[in-house]
């Protein structure tokens, strides 16, 4: 082996491009040849090391011991390389069936080694989601290029394995995983700016994709779709700028330092997503319904279910206009007379045992609910809002008897507006008097106001609202819960498949990611729904963590006769694996052996 300097240089451009390969000579019938093995890129070593550096690389893959002692540079590079051309070899061998041949070698145990071991346990079962949901004909079908759809598979496997930006999904994919063997694939000239390029590439197909994957969706799983959830929630950026979807908000995650976006999820009963919507971070809520509509028609009549921030009057007469059903949380307290026994119990789980009262005006059913656990848990919320509201206010009013306090009359009320907008959810319900004399604020008084009032926010009660009069207190009560899926499924975006944080700048790599992590989702739910069909009922956090310990591995071994066998393959698979490979039809090892022997 030796090392080979090319120097390239593109035609117009002045500027010239070295790279190093390393090379070995062979004889043929028509005189020695020469073959590359390896690129090298750049090395910044000095030429008379070269020699040494073959050698050396040489020397670690045929299983030999050096017999002198390499500058630790040298050998670093060796090792690197060395890696690199096993792996390399092991990739161009034919992988072996399941029933092989015996194979007996005398070897060394002691020489033994395992090297370069890749997680391939959740990569493959990713893999396997977006072949059941047919994304890659899709794309096909859309145009993209063989090796586009396998990097917009690395894409959306990364994203469900190791959630990050696509900067880190290329570390990842180059060192961490086996998904260059699961794609096969070669990553070798993979960077971050081809996956953005992907991304634009994916979101000017947005309406297209989704669409086929409901469709397919709905022919897997005979999907009914007569419900529909919608919801919204946003998320924040890792940045200071604005731009036109970027805007400061009302942030859900308490993130008011940082600019949003808002994102728009519809769902059907069984939990699939049927359209994804990426409005501004300042958004009205209520204004986002119109669009939704737009997108469901009015084919079929459907059930739509709204939390409070969207179910507005004027919306819920579009329902009607277009011709659907509506079951929303009422922004507003009919007036009816409360009657306990009237009262049934409804429970939602083990623990959340709920109390409801049904009662029907004109073409109108109301549902008062009311729950013990939900109103425990707004009294601690509100106590707490409290206790750090009245601690600002009397540090305000403490700081008027201090020598450099603030005393302004135009600035105490600047402070207690801004003490008023931090606590907003138990400010309402106090009185504050502000007295003055020439300007300067003499004395700051609170005390609660309306105590019904505020008894009735934090009651744990509410009012659920719907014109189908069919509908029985357990069902309308059962269906609103089911827009917790909503909820349960921007949770999952954001905590399990890397929605946030988002370091983007510029809107249309906004959209892309998050994009990417709506395809994520929807190969998640597919996988969820096989496993549900073995009653395994676990997030996919917990999935991924137990698919992990399966890896994919190289054992190096030397024989009698000095050769070195290398063997590439999976780790067996553990319980759990038989039983997800059960649930999808598949094999429970992904791949097979290669062997190399130098």
């Amino acid at each position: 082996m030796f090392i080979k300097e090319l120097v390239k240089k593109n035609k117009g451009y002045d500027k010239t491009f070295v790279y190093h390969q390393l090379v070995e000579s062979y004889r043929t019938e028509k005189g020695p040849r020469q073959r590359r093995l390896l690129d090298l890129g750049k090395l910044n070593i000095p030429k008379s090391q070269w020699k040494n550096l073959a050698n050396r690389i040489e020397e670690i893959v045929s299983g030999q011991t050096s017999l002198i002692n390499q500058d630790p540079e040298i050998e670093a590079l060796a090792q690197h390389y060395a890696s690199m051309l096993i792996h390399k070899r092991l990739k161009e061998q034919e992988t072996a069936t399941e029933k092989q041949e015996s194979d007996y070698q005398v070897v060394n145990v002691n020489s033994i080694k395992t090297h370069r071991a890749r997680s391939i346990g959740a990569e493959y079962i990713s893999f396997i989601g977006l072949q059941k949901l047919g994304l890659p004909k899709l794309l096909k079908n859309l145009g993209f290029k063989e090796e586009e759809i396998k990097l917009i598979e690395l894409l959306i496997i990364g994203r469900m394995v190791q959630p990050a930006s696509e900067y880190a999904t290329v570390r990842w994919a180059k060192e961490l995983s086996a998904i260059d063997e699961l794609l096969d694939i070669s990553l070798n000239t993979l960077s971050h700016s081809r996956l953005y390029r992907l991304s634009d590439k994916l979101l000017k197909h947005k309406k297209e994709l989704e669409e086929g994957l409901v469709q397919r969706e709905r022919d897997l799983f005979n999907l009914q779709e007569k419900i529909i959830l919608y919801d919204l929630t946003n998320t924040y950026f890792e940045s200071s700028q604005t731009s036109e979807i970027k805007k400061r908000g009302r942030s859900k995650e308490k993130r008011t330092d940082q600019p949003l976006v808002t994102l728009g999820l519809v769902l059907d009963e069984d939990g699939f997503p049927k359209q994804s919507h990426l409005f501004p971070g300042n958004i009205s809520e209520p204004g986002t319904l119109e669009k939704i509509l737009d997108e469901i028609g009015s084919e079929q009549r459907k059930l739509i279910i709204l939390d409070a921030g969207v179910a507005t009057a004027q919306n819920i007469l579009l329902i009607k206009e277009r011709g659907h059903d509506y079951l929303v949380v009422s922004r507003s307290h009919p007036d009816f007379e409360i009657k306990e026994e009237d009262f049934v119990k409804l429970r939602h789980n083990q623990q959340h045992l709920v109390e409801a009262m049904m009662h029907q005006d004109g073409d109108e059913l109301y549902l008062y609910c009311r729950s013990k656990l939900k109103k425990k848990k707004e009294q601690s919320i509100f106590e707490f809002h409290r206790m750090r509201f009245e601690a600002e206010l009397k540090n305000a009013s403490e700081s008027l008897h201090k020598k450099r306090g603030t005393k302004s009359y135009p600035k105490v009320l600047e402070r207690i507006g801004r003490i008023k907008e931090r606590h907003a959810k138990v400010a309402y319900f106090y009185d504050i008097e502000v007295k003055e004399e020439k300007g300067k604020v003499t004395e700051i008084n609170w005390k609660l106001k309306d105590q019904q009032k505020l008894d009735e926010r934090f009651s744990g009660s509410y009012y659920l609202r719907t014109n189908r009069l069919d509908l029985s207190d357990s069902e309308i009560f059962n269906l609103y819960i089911s827009l917790t899926d909503v909820e349960d499924s921007f949770r999952s975006m954001k905590s399990e498949l890397g929605l946030r944080p988002n370091f983007h700048q510029k809107d249309d790599r906004i959209e892309g990611h998050i994009f990417i992590t709506v395809l994520a989702y929807h190969v998640l739910i597919t996988l969820q729904k096989y496993l549900h069909r073995e009653d395994v009922y676990m997030r996919w956090s917990t999935i991924r963590q137990l698919l992990q310990v399966q890896q994919r591995v190289t054992t190096e071994l030397h024989t009698k006769d000095g050769k070195a066998i290398y063997i590439r393959q999976t780790t067996e698979p553990e319980s759990f694996h038989y039983i997800v490979a059960k649930a999808l039809g598949v094999k429970a090892k992904p791949l097979g052996i290669k062997k190399q022997i130098f």
